[in-house]
C-alpha cells in the first residue's frame, strides 16, 4: 500500500512539473492555479542550506555580483538507491529535461541570471535533482531581498526583486517556507513581510537558520535535545 501511494505522489508530481515546464512562459508564472512551496528570505540569510537538507547534498548556485534574479524551481526526487544524485535542467526549445554534471548545472543557473543583467523575471530556470537521499517536493527558491543598495541602480534592483517576491508571496496557493537567520525575533524583517499577505500564518512556515552563530552552547551532539527542549 505504501509503495503504491509513493508511486502515485511521484506520478502527480511529474505531472504537475511537466505541465508547468510546457507552460513556461506562455501563462504568468505567479498565476499558476496549483498549490507550490515558496522559499523566501534576505540575501545570504542561508535559503540554499535549507535546500541543501531537501535536494539531499551540498551545492551552491551561483548567481554573480548581482545575486539572482529570478525565480528557481527545483523539482526534487527520491530515487532509491541513486548515488551520486542525477541533477538536469530543463530545455525550453526541446522542452525536455537534459542531465548535466552538477558543476555544469550551477553554470547554467548563474548564467540565466546573468543575463538579465540588472532586471528581473518571473520567467524561471527549471532544475530537477533525483536521488537516494532527496524527499520528494516541488519549490520555488525566490530571489533574496536585499537589504543594502549602494547605488540608485541598485535601489532599482532591489525595488524590482521586492515586487517580484511579493507576487508571489500574495498568492493565496502559495506556501512561504520563510527563512529567518537566529537573533532577536523583533529584527525578522522577512517574516513581516509574510504577515502583510498572510496575518494569521495559514500558510507560513517560519525557518530559523544558522542557530548556532547565535547559541554558544549549541553543538551537534545536543542539537536534538536542545531542539525538544530538554536540557
Amino acid at each position: 500500500m505504501g509503495d503504491t501511494a509513493d508511486a502515485r505522489k511521484k506520478l502527480l508530481l511529474n505531472l504537475i512539473s511537466e505541465v508547468k515546464a510546457r507552460l513556461n512562459g506562455k501563462v504568468p508564472s505567479v498565476s499558476f492555479p496549483i498549490p507550490q512551496f515558496i522559499v523566501v528570505g534576505k540575501q545570504s540569510v542561508g535559503k540554499s542550506r535549507l535546500i541543501e537538507g531537501l535536494a539531499g547534498e551540498p551545492f551552491n548556485f551561483v548567481s554573480g555580483t548581482l545575486g539572482s534574479r529570478r525565480p528557481t524551481v527545483l523539482e526534487l526526487r527520491n530515487v532509491p538507491g541513486l548515488v551520486p544524485a542525477r541533477w538536469s535542467v530543463f530545455d525550453d526549445k526541446q522542452q525536455l529535461w537534459v542531465t548535466y554534471p552538477i558543476e555544469r548545472v550551477m553554470q547554467i543557473v548563474g548564467e540565466a541570471h546573468e543575463k538579465l543583467g540588472n532586471s528581473v523575471s518571473e520567467i524561471p530556470i527549471r532544475v530537477k535533482v533525483e536521488g537516494a537521499d532527496t524527499v520528494d517536493l516541488g519549490l520555488v527558491d525566490l530571489p533574496g531581498f536585499r537589504a543594502y543598495a549602494k547605488d540608485a541602480g541598485m535601489q532599482e534592483l532591489s525595488s524590482k526583486i521586492d515586487k517580484l517576491v511579493h507576487k508571489f508571496m500574495a498568492d493565496q496557493n502559495n506556501v512561504m517556507l520563510c527563512v529567518e537567520e537566529a537573533g532577536d525575533a523583533a529584527g525578522f524583517a522577512t517574516l513581516g513581510k509574510c504577515k502583510q499577505v498572510d496575518p494569521p500564518y495559514r500558510r507560513t512556515v517560519l525557518v530559523r537558520n544558522k542557530l548556532d552563530k547565535y547559541y554558544g552552547d549549541l553543538t551537534a551532539e545536543n542539537v536534538n535535545k536542545w531542539l525538544e527542549g530538554v536540557s
